[in-house]
């Protein structure tokens, strides 16, 4: 059981890293919108909804790793104040996004897989990957619109999806199939 509990320990980390994103994302959301770009607000809104999906399916990789039930908020503490100092104007919260996003998929999800791949771990891990390949396209999104914005580019009005399986984020239209977890158009929801 030891070498679980790294792996729940690692499962734990990433609640909490998501927590913080997903409260960031909403008091970015509102930064944009207070500045007048609401579309990139509806960005940040819809991946603050995706790292939902994330936290949602590693406490439920917890709850069926241990045979137990969690509480989120044991694990969870969010420090809105310390949140708040973090808000800039909007270009600079989009590079703090891009900056969180890919330091997830680039090292801490895939420290965690490692970590339970070698402890054998299967669920955990496919939690992890899925949560590794939707931030994969969180950053290129926010890559998009952060170049959009420095180019004065309009912004246009459109639809956003998200995938209520893996957290993936969609514009404009569903997927047929998500292209991270392979589910079914009909697990998309509209952000």
């Amino acid at each position: 059981m030891i070498f679980i509990s790294a792996v729940l320990e690692n499962l734990k980390e990433a609640i909490i890293g998501e927590s913080n994103a997903k409260r960031k994302y909403e008091l970015f959301a509102e930064k944009a919108q207070s500045e007048g770009f609401p579309e990139i607000a509806h960005l940040f809104k819809a991946i603050s909804t995706a790292e939902s999906i994330h936290i949602k399916n590693h406490l439920k990789a917890i709850e069926e790793i241990t045979k137990k039930s969690v509480d989120l908020n044991a694990i969870i503490n969010i420090e809105e104040n310390i949140l708040k100092k973090q808000v800039s104007n909007t270009r600079n919260n989009l590079i703090q996004a891009i900056a969180g996003e890919t330091f997830e998929f680039k090292k801490m999800y895939k420290t965690f897989m490692k970590n339970a791949k070698k402890d054998d771990v299967y669920l955990a891990e496919f939690s992890f990957n899925l949560a590794r390949m939707a931030e994969i396209v969180h950053s290129k999104l926010y890559i998009r619109f952060l170049k959009k914005l420095d180019k004065k580019e309009p912004f246009e009005d459109i639809d956003i999806f998200v995938c209520r399986i893996c957290g993936n984020v969609e514009l404009k239209k569903k997927p047929k199939i998500c292209p991270n977890c392979e589910h079914d158009q009909k697990f998309f929801m509209k952000a």
